[in-house]
C-alpha cells in the first residue's frame, strides 16, 4: 500500500505526517521552523522532518506541503511572515528526495482538509478563516478548491477592513491580518502595556510570537486588556465575514488556526454577531459558523489529499 506525506510549514513550527492511502496517520514529526534565522535554517528544519518520516518508509509516492503566502508553479512568490520569498520549494524537495511534490498555500490546504475530512465535509460552498501568525483564507466553491485565474485567490487576510488601520506585512494598510492575526494581537497588547495598562501577560511571553495558550489563560482569567484586544480582533473578522457572506452565500464558514483553536469558543459568538450586523439577513441565515474540526491537522490532511489526487496512484 502506498504512503503519502503532508507537511505544514508555519511561522513557528514545521509539522509533518505520514499517511496511508485512506488518510490514517502513521507517524508525525514536529520541529521549530526557526524562521527568524533565515531561509537556510527553515530548509534545514524541513529536511529534518522529512528525513524522519522517510527513514523507515520507502514507499512514499508524494509529498504535499502547505506554506503561508502566494504560491506559483511550486515557487513561493511572496510570504509576509517567513524568509522564503522567491524560493522554488517544490523543485528543491523533488530534487532532494526524488519524490513528486505539490506546494499549496497553507490556508487553501487547510480548507481542503476541512472539506475532505472536517467541518466543511459534505458542503458545496464553504469559506475558511485560519487565524495564526497571519490570517489565511480558503474557498470551496461548487465542490472544488477555488484558486482564481492565476492561483492567487482567497487572500482573505489581505482584504481591507479599516483603511486607516496599521501597516500590514504585505505593505498594504488596514488588512484583516494587520488587525486580527496573532502578530497584530501581540502588537496591540504591547502597545497597551507600554501605555500603562495592566495585563497578566509578562514581557517574556511577548518575546517572539506569543503562544495562543498564553492568550487563552489570560482571557479565561478575566484579563481586561487581553479580552479587549481579542474581542476587537474577532469583531474585525466578523466585519469581513459579513461581506464574504453577501458575496459568496456559503453554507459554512470554518474558523481555524491557533488562535481559534485556543479561544474559539469565546470568540466565535462575537464573530457571528458582528457578521450578522454586516450582512443581508436572508443570506446570513443560510450560513453556519463552525470551529475547525481538524485543528492543527487541517493543513496536513489537505496537503495529503492534494498530492494524492495529483499523483493519482
Amino acid at each position: 500500500m502506498s504512503n503519502w506525506i503532508g507537511v505544514d510549514i508555519g511561522g513557528t513550527k514545521i509539522l509533518g505526517t505520514l499517511f496511508d492511502e485512506k488518510g490514517n496517520k502513521l507517524k508525525t514529526e514536529k520541529k521549530s521552523s526557526k524562521s527568524s534565522k533565515g531561509k537556510e535554517k527553515v530548509v534545514e528544519q524541513l529536511k529534518k522532518v522529512l528525513d524522519s518520516l522517510l527513514k523507515e518508509n520507502k514507499d512514499v509516492k508524494g509529498i504535499g506541503i502547505g506554506v503561508p503566502g502566494v504560491i506559483k508553479d511550486g515557487k513561493i512568490a511572496f510570504t509576509p511572515n517567513m524568509p522564503l520569498n522567491e524560493f522554488n520549494l517544490a523543485k528543491f524537495v523533488e530534487e532532494e528526495y526524488n519524490i513528486k511534490v505539490i506546494i499549496e498555500n497553507d490556508a487553501n490546504a487547510s480548507m481542503y482538509g476541512e472539506w475532505k475530512f472536517g467541518a466543511a465535509k459534505g458542503t458545496k460552498n464553504a469559506v475558511g478563516y485560519f487565524v495564526g501568525t497571519g490570517i489565511g483564507g480558503g474557498l470551496i466553491l461548487n465542490e472544488s478548491l477555488y484558486k482564481g485565474s492565476f492561483n492567487f485567490a482567497a487572500e482573505i487576510g489581505h482584504m481591507n477592513v479599516y483603511p486607516e488601520g496599521p501597516l500590514c506585512g504585505c505593505n498594504l494598510r488596514g488588512c484583516l491580518e494587520s488587525l486580527s492575526s496573532k502578530v497584530a494581537i501581540q502588537r496591540e497588547i504591547l502597545r497597551k502595556k507600554e501605555r500603562g495598562e495592566k495585563t497578566l501577560i509578562k514581557k517574556t511571553d511577548l518575546e517572539g510570537i506569543v503562544k495562543s495558550s498564553t492568550l487563552k489563560t489570560a482571557y479565561d482569567e478575566g484579563d481586561e486588556l487581553v479580552r479587549s484586544v481579542l474581542n476587537d480582533a474577532a469583531r474585525y473578522i466578523g466585519i469581513n465575514a459579513g461581506s464574504i457572506i453577501n458575496l459568496l452565500n456559503p453554507e459554512v464558514i470554518v474558523l481555524g488556526g491557533g488562535v481559534m483553536e485556543a479561544i474559539g469558543e469565546q470568540l466565535i459568538p462575537i464573530v457571528v454577531e458582528t457578521a450578522k450586523q454586516y450582512s443581508i439577513p436572508h443570506i446570513f441565515e443560510c450560513c453556519e459558523f463552525k470551529l475547525s474540526k481538524l485543528q492543527d491537522d487541517a493543513c496536513l490532511y489537505g496537503a495529503f489529499s492534494l498530492i494524492k489526487e495529483k499523483v493519482g496512484v
